[in-house]
């Protein structure tokens, strides 16, 4: 019984099963403003300022309770983090790809953040 229950829910279309709740750029990006590549820029732009203050945020937290010298080790691994996103996220931006090249970008830009701001978020208990 219960393997045909799972079967029949298996052969649903995806329509009818629950979807996944859009998230703040989802809806920015679907929005009229969404629509242009400046619109898609600003809506980018605001996803990377909340994701920014989370890393700030996750920094902070990490760097609490930390000796001197682990402060130290922290700061210069952000600050070659921080080389490494813009040198990244630059080299995918590129005029002769085309107004996209910029969205492709700033994409970068907040993926990598997002990434480092929940790198911090688990950073090692002292």
């Amino acid at each position: 019984m219960k393997v045909l229950l799972i079967a029949a829910l298996l052969a649903l279309p995806v329509s009818s099963q629950a979807a996944a709740p859009k998230s703040a750029l989802d809806r920015c990006l679907d929005s009229p403003a969404g629509g242009s590549t400046m619109g898609q820029i600003q809506c980018i732009g605001d996803a990377v300022a909340i994701q920014d203050a989370r890393l700030n945020k996750n920094y902070a937290k990490a760097m609490k309770g930390l000796t001197l010298e682990q402060q130290a080790s922290l700061r210069a691994a952000q600050r070659a983090w921080i080389a490494f996103k813009q040198a990244d996220c630059q080299s995918l931006q590129d005029d002769a790809w085309g107004t996209m090249s910029r969205v492709t970008a700033n994409m970068c830009v907040l993926d990598r953040t997002t990434e480092r701001a929940d790198e911090l978020a688990n950073y090692p208990d002292r």
